[in-house]
């Protein structure tokens, strides 16, 4: 028989989380530390949610708290406390309000959360409430002056001509050199450097790749080709693209791509803190010269030259309209993704340029977008707030993951541009979207069940 000391335990989840892979000892610390908690207090750990690798700034990609909400609120769970080492591991978000919400949730649905190593009880007191929160608000700034910081010395390896990440472009290697400068070897498609220590520099491709590189300016200069008609070439005579089909993007990269020049630009875009992506000013560029050019300025200069005044001006109507209708037997459908992908089309943004929309360019050829956008498939209003009414009965809140995620739902941008935003949606389907709204709905929800428990008396 098992001993009355562990009999009586209470049971508990654990929540542990690291943010880099390189942390390899962190969830066994943080699993340490809960255990010592909870032996102390009396707790029987039962079961475990992790989230190895990833980041606390949102709950995008963080699979084990997901699934610890989801069984607090719909009841699957054999434990009535979740123990976190402390509120960071919780979460690092911007909006502390979210962290708040996310801990509500728990308390509401009776289960408590303890921060095994802050010197606080969440006790739900005045000075507990103070200083879970600013030890939020802490976690948060902690983020930003870590981001602020990775983001300066990006900058300056950028500047001594390192690569910061981003995927090679065609007709480039990379090459690792050690800490002094000395070349090492050359990196295969996938591979990555093995130390800190070590940087990897940019050097030109094989001959091979080159000579495809100048063939697609000559081709776009002297030739006059378009873009499409460069890709339908290549791929006619089975040039390999590294792993695909030329396509209208592929090409376009490689006449836009300045690294060819020997000059590498970097920091041209901002998605710091998992934020979307944004355009810098031109004058945050960092631009250094790396390597000898494979294609000299001038002829780089004219190509963009060509790119601005809009080639696609030139284009024919009749002939866009018989290569898209071409691609719409194919494809059976169209979109501007396939358009983009496909070789022997223009662009969307060219049928946008001569049609006034992507939608006049499909009626011209007999191609019905769905209104919905998503899934084939029309959804009224009432169908999508009904579906998020149905999200929140089973998960107790809604997030764009969540959306997206669901089989009977178009995905969430469908609801952003139905309603504005996510949480427009949420408000909609009659949902508390401010922490004050959740805190009356809350009081409500206890008055009602003190108000039935009465009356079963």
């Amino acid at each position: 028989m098992p001993e009355l000391s562990t009999v009586l335990r209470v049971p508990a989840a654990q929540y542990v989380r690291m943010s880099t892979e390189h942390q390899c000892y962190s969830l066994e610390n943080q699993r340490a530390a809960i255990s010592e908690y909870a032996e102390a207090r009396g707790f029987a750990i039962v079961q475990t949610y992790a989230d190895a690798g990833k980041s606390g700034l949102s709950l995008k990609g963080r699979e084990g708290l997901k699934q610890l909400l989801a069984d607090v609120v719909t009841g699957q769970r054999n434990y009535s406390v979740i123990l976190v080492l402390d509120v960071s591991r919780w979460g690092r978000f911007q909006d502390t309000d979210q962290a708040a919400h996310y801990e509500f949730i728990c308390r509401d649905a009776g289960v408590n959360v303890h921060y095994c190593g802050e010197p606080f009880e969440n006790d739900g007191s005045m000075v507990a409430s103070i200083v879970k929160n600013l030890k939020r608000v802490m976690a948060a700034e902690y983020s930003r002056e870590l981001s602020s910081k990775i983001s300066r010395a990006q900058i300056n390896q950028a500047r001594l001509g390192f690569k910061q990440g981003g995927p090679t472009p065609y007709g480039i290697t990379r090459l690792l050199v050690s800490r002094d400068g000395t070349p090492r070897f050359l990196l295969n498609p996938g591979e990555r450097k093995g130390l800190d220590s070590e940087r990897i520099v940019f050097v030109p491709g094989p001959p091979e790749e080159l000579k495809v590189v100048r063939r697609i300016f000559r081709m776009f200069l002297a030739h006059k080709r378009s873009v499409a008609n460069i890709a339908r070439t290549l791929n006619d005579e089975h040039v390999p693209a590294r792993g695909g089909l030329w396509g209208w993007e592929r090409v376009r990269h490689v006449l836009r791509n300045e690294l060819l020049t020997g000059f590498y630009v970097f920091n041209r875009t901002n998605h710091k803190m998992k934020k979307p992506p944004s355009r810098n000013p031109s004058g945050l560029w960092v631009r250094t010269r790396v390597m000898e050019p494979i294609i000299d300025l001038k002829t780089f200069a004219r190509v963009q030259r060509e790119f601005r005044l809009k080639r696609v001006y030139a284009l024919k109507k009749p002939e866009m309209l018989k290569s898209l209708r071409r691609l719409f037997r194919e494809k059976k459908m169209l979109s501007q993704d396939i358009i983009n992908e496909c070789p022997y089309t223009p662009s969307s943004h060219a049928y946008w340029v001569h049609f006034g929309s992507l939608l006049k360019a499909y009626q011209a050829v007999s191609f019905r977008c769905p209104p919905g956008g998503q899934r084939g498939k029309y959804y009224s209003n009432d169908e999508l707030l009904r579906g998020v009414r149905r999200l929140h009965a089973t998960f107790g809140y809604v997030t764009t993951a969540l959306i997206n995620g669901d089989p009977h739902l178009p995905g969430g941008k469908v609801f952003k541009r139905r309603f504005g935003s996510i949480v427009k949606a949420y408000g909609l389907a009659g949902f508390p979207t401010t922490m004050r709204e959740s805190m009356s709905a809350a009081q409500k929800r206890a008055a009602a069940r003190r108000s039935l428990l009465k009356r079963s008396c």
